[in-house]
């Protein structure tokens, strides 16, 4: 069997040769190998570009090295080729850490005493709330959205979501849909996006859903940077001084040095690392999809293509 492997990662030496390790009987391959495309029969990648996946007429599935699908499922010669996406325990984890902390400088006030601290002022104490007075808006409740709910509601935090339909999946979280959107922003003193990036997702949080959230509310977008309209949150957090928000994902990545976010006052910026993939897990979860296909000749992909995610 044949197996195509491709990224832009840093690390991507790192993923190859544990791809390598844990595929030992297959035959991997990288585009430098210069392979008989014909011949590919799986492929582990993300960002392949078009001119590659053109080339894949034979492939049975096609592997996401992250969460994400939208850099497959774009493409223009992508035909419906069964996908299996990331999903990872540990991502899942540690985008709950990432969440907590950015709730827990907002929650604390930590950011007041970092902006003294640069004045070197003294601030003194300051009057904060309990987790249980905090009301967490979710929305996106795929797999990482759900554990990440799961993860605060478990510290006794109020957690509801928010999703276009309600599934009737069994959560102890609430859920509110299209038609109470309002209600939603209206109660939420946070609201944590980690929605996919899908035509119906573009700019989902504009002046609009801005205007809903309490005036002091705090915004966490983890998520995909094209369901930001950044224009309207800069107006936004012109207009409303004690609205803060931390962003992990961008229109543009890197974000540009000229780019307001960097110095605003109310601004945190991480640099798209809010849930690293785990190499070996996420490598170990893939095997076992592997190994369940060449068993029984059957494969459900991950992504509803209609929906986009």
């Amino acid at each position: 069997m044949s197996i195509l492997f491709y990224c832009n990662f840093n690390n991507k030496k790192q993923w190859l040769t544990s791809i390598k390790k844990k595929f030992s009987r297959q035959k991997i391959f990288t585009i430098n190998d210069k392979p008989d495309f014909l011949k590919i029969e799986y492929a582990i990648v993300w960002n392949l570009p078009d001119n590659i996946m053109k080339k894949l007429k034979n492939v049975k599935i096609i592997f996401s090295l992250g969460a994400g699908v939208d850099h497959i499922i774009n493409l223009p010669s992508y035909n419906k080729i069964p996908i299996v996406r990331v999903k990872d325990i540990n991502m899942a984890e540690r985008m709950s850490y990432h969440v907590h902390s950015q709730i827990l400088i907002y929650q604390l006030k930590l950011y007041l005493f970092q902006k003294a601290q640069i004045q070197k002022k003294w601030l003194g104490e300051q009057n904060t709330k309990l987790n249980k007075e905090i009301t967490i808006g979710i929305v996106g409740l795929g797999f990482l959205g759900t554990y990440v709910g799961k993860y605060l509601s478990n510290l006794n935090y109020n957690v509801i979501g928010f999703k276009r339909k309600n599934n009737k999946t069994r959560s102890k979280i609430k859920i509110f849909t299209k038609k109470k959107l309002n209600k939603f922003l209206s109660i939420s003193d946070v609201v944590v996006s980690i929605l996919p990036n899908t035509k119906k997702t573009n700019d989902f949080i504009n002046k609009k859903f801005l205007n809903l959230m309490k005036k002091n509310a705090f915004l966490i977008n983890i998520g995909r940077g094209s369901t930001l309209n950044e224009k309207d949150l800069l107006l936004h957090l012109k207009k409303n001084k004690n609205f803060h928000v931390s962003l992990d994902v961008f229109k543009t990545e890197p974000l540009p040095k000229n780019n307001k976010f960097w110095t605003h006052n109310n601004v945190i910026i991480t640099p798209h690392a809010a849930a690293l993939t785990d190499i070996d897990s996420s490598i170990d979860q893939m095997f076992k999809r592997f190994k369940d296909f060449k068993k029984t000749g059957k494969i459900k992909s991950d992504v509803h293509l209609i929906k986009g995610y």
